[in-house]
């Protein structure tokens, strides 16, 4: 293969303009918009570019779509469960389609987006701390658009798109733990409060309390959380 690239492809100038992009940004989304900019603008006869990720709730989700045919052929391919990026998430290798009305790997998909502008598909995947995140790709509304220099350069920039895009659903992931442990703590108080009130009502000690607010937790199939905030607003008349 040959690595000899044009100056627009020159890895190194890409890289740095996508990474800069990315540390500049001060919204994760618009920060993957500007790499899928980069990407879509650095290979020659790209008509969009985007990434599929892994979210932080362990769902497939596209991310930095240029433009609507990404999301219509990304949105596909997850609804069927195959596809050009799903495969080279899965199979951790670069994949390639030189023309859709002739591929015949994924049926279904090639099937369904034949009416959409889109005819060739560059996809790499995207891995980091040995972690499967995604998958980087760009479609062409030309057929043969990609060529093994375009190969060449997203797999360069798959690499630090990599460990941006796993820091940002690292952090996303973070946010959303601590926002679980402070509802935690906070509905915790509130059953706390709750016992207290009733040892003092019903004169009756913290695990008796507690057990008249489980045994109603039962009995109305709600969350005990739920009864708790109950019990205090029934004894404030709020």
């Amino acid at each position: 293969m040959n690595h000899s690239l044009p100056q627009a492809y020159e890895p190194a100038g890409v890289t740095g303009r996508m990474i800069t992009g990315l540390l500049t940004e001060e919204d994760a989304a618009k920060a993957v918009r500007s790499l899928a900019y980069v990407l879509k603008d650095s290979i020659a006869g790209s008509a969009g570019a985007g990434a599929s990720i892994i979210n932080s709730r362990g769902r497939s989700e596209s991310v930095g779509a240029t433009d609507t045919v990404v999301l219509q052929a990304d949105k596909l391919q997850y609804g069927l469960g195959q596809g050009p990026c799903l495969s080279a998430w899965s199979e951790q290798r670069p994949i390639i389609i030189q023309d859709t009305q002739e591929e015949t790997r994924w049926p279904l998909w090639t099937a369904a987006v034949a009416e959409l502008p889109l005819r060739s598909v560059l996809s790499a995947p995207l891995t980091t701390g040995g972690k499967h995140i995604g998958a980087l790709k760009v479609y062409s509304r030309l057929p043969l658009a990609f060529d093994d220099n375009s190969v060449f350069l997203i797999e360069r920039l798959a690499t630090p798109a990599a460990a941006l895009l796993g820091h940002i659903r690292d952090r996303e992931a973070a946010q959303r733990m601590s926002g679980q442990l402070a509802e935690a703590l906070a509905n915790r108080d509130m059953i706390s409060k709750a016992q207290g009130m009733l040892m003092e009502r019903m004169n009756v000690n913290s695990q008796e309390a507690l057990d008249v607010l489980l045994a109603r937790s039962r009995g109305e199939s709600t969350p005990l959380h739920e009864v708790a905030r109950n019990v205090l607003q029934e004894a404030t008349g709020e």
